[in-house]
């Protein structure tokens, strides 16, 4: 079943689609059944904020069914006062349909339960709740708990829009922490043995760089400074290379010979097997800086405020 095709199938189990968080949700009493279709896992996931006053019944009832159902249910359990049932997907919409409103019809019988009661998704609260969208997640929220969380969210929005970023500065803030990482990678290339691990420094230096003169991250940032990280990092290995020459020439009793370094360096990249040596150190530090660039990345993903929908009953 396609996703386009789970949106038409809601329609006939009463479910309602929301395009914000890619899920649907039907409303029983106050209880808030959502249903999240997973194609990358292939599943489907039913969850539904739930209190009652017999936990270990209910949890042994969902255990019964998933195992009545395993051809289906993977897994179907009670945790942190949350209903969650995993449901497997099959490459037959019609088999999908009909499981799905089995697990529908399900939830709705344990609604009817008077051992059980609606709650809250933040508070565990047993409240009249709304569903709103924070961040990608729809979620049954009460009041108390939504109107703190807009609170919440204009305070870390506010701060973060206040936050202008200074490219230009920060392309020079990205070039000096390149320029020190560089530095760093030469002297330890010199004492230690090295297989481009140490190459990743240069890239959190330029984006420490970057951060402390442009003020704040963007994704043109990550991708400036790893651009500026590499070129660093190919220009630093080629020094590297020529400081390690020049050093063995010196005690060798050849004084200081830059140029018969650079000499020594250039003819040395003749050799097939040096050639791919120096292109495999290069080649592990630039796949570090992407693990650094992707960590920045994610980390000034994670710190943007998440934005609180209307409710959408």
């Amino acid at each position: 079943m396609t996703e386009s095709e789970f949106q038409e199938f809601l329609i006939t189990i009463g479910y309602r689609y929301n395009k914000k968080s890619h899920s649907a949700f039907n409303t029983y009493e106050g209880f808030h059944a959502i249903i999240l279709f997973n194609d990358k896992e292939s599943r489907y996931s039913l969850s539904m904020g739930t209190l009652t006053s017999d936990t270990a019944a209910l949890a042994k009832k969902l255990k019964e069914f998933s195992i009545e159902n395993k051809e289906y249910i993977s897994k179907a359990y009670y945790k942190d006062k949350q209903i969650r049932i995993n449901i497997k997907m099959t490459v037959d919409s019609e088999t999908d349909r009909e499981h799905l409103k089995t697990v529908a019809k399900y939830v709705m019988d344990i609604c009817k339960s008077e051992k059980n009661q609606p709650s809250c998704r933040i508070c565990s609260r047993n409240r009249k709740t709304g569903l709103y969208v924070i961040g990608q997640d729809l979620m049954p929220v009460c009041d108390n708990c939504i109107n703190r969380k807009r609170r919440q969210y204009e305070r870390q929005r506010d701060a973060f829009e206040k936050k202008k970023q200074n490219m230009l500065a920060g392309i020079f803030g990205a070039l000096f922490g390149a320029a020190l990482g560089a530095s760093i990678y030469v002297m330890l290339y010199q004492f230690t043995p090295f297989f481009g691990i140490w190459g990743g420094i240069i890239a959190p230096l330029s984006f420490l760089g970057f951060l402390v003169t442009g003020n704040r991250a963007t994704r043109l940032s990550a991708v400036i400074c790893e651009i500026i990280s590499v070129i660093t990092m190919i220009a630093a290995e080629y020094t590297a290379l020529i400081a390690g020459v020049s050093i063995l020439i010196e005690h060798e009793g050849g004084g200081i010979a830059v140029t018969e370094a650079i000499e020594v360096t250039n003819a040395s990249f003749a050799s097939t097997d040096y050639l791919l040596s120096v292109i495999f150190e290069i080649g592990t530090a630039t796949v570090i800086m992407l693990i650094v660039g992707g960590i920045y990345f994610l980390k000034r993903h994670l710190t943007r405020p998440l934005k609180i929908s209307k409710n959408v009953l």
